[in-house]
């Protein structure tokens, strides 16, 4: 997951950044996103309110449990989120 993060850290526009996460959700699959999507809830990522979206449902709504995977996953989303914030004060 570093060099999807030194991506993060690299992007200069919010579309950028946008573009890493989308990409970065990507490789997960249907399978170890089940328990964020509940087998209906969409995980694209287009925008900024996407992201925050889909970072709540892995951080607050992921089930109890061995949720190592989902943790990095949350890690990762909440990185996007704080570069976002940090480029719209740049």
């Amino acid at each position: 997951m570093d060099c999807w993060q030194r991506e993060i850290a690299r992007s200069r526009t919010e579309a950028e950044v946008l573009r890493n996460a989308g990409d970065f959700m990507a490789l997960w699959s249907p399978r170890e996103l089940a328990p964020v999507t509940r087998g209906w809830r969409p995980v694209k990522i287009e925008n900024a309110e996407d992201l925050e979206r889909v970072k709540r449902w892995v951080v607050d709504d992921a089930p109890v449990g061995d949720t190592t995977p989902l943790r990095e996953l949350g890690d990762y989303l909440w990185y996007a989120s704080a570069r976002i914030r940090q480029i719209r004060t740049d």
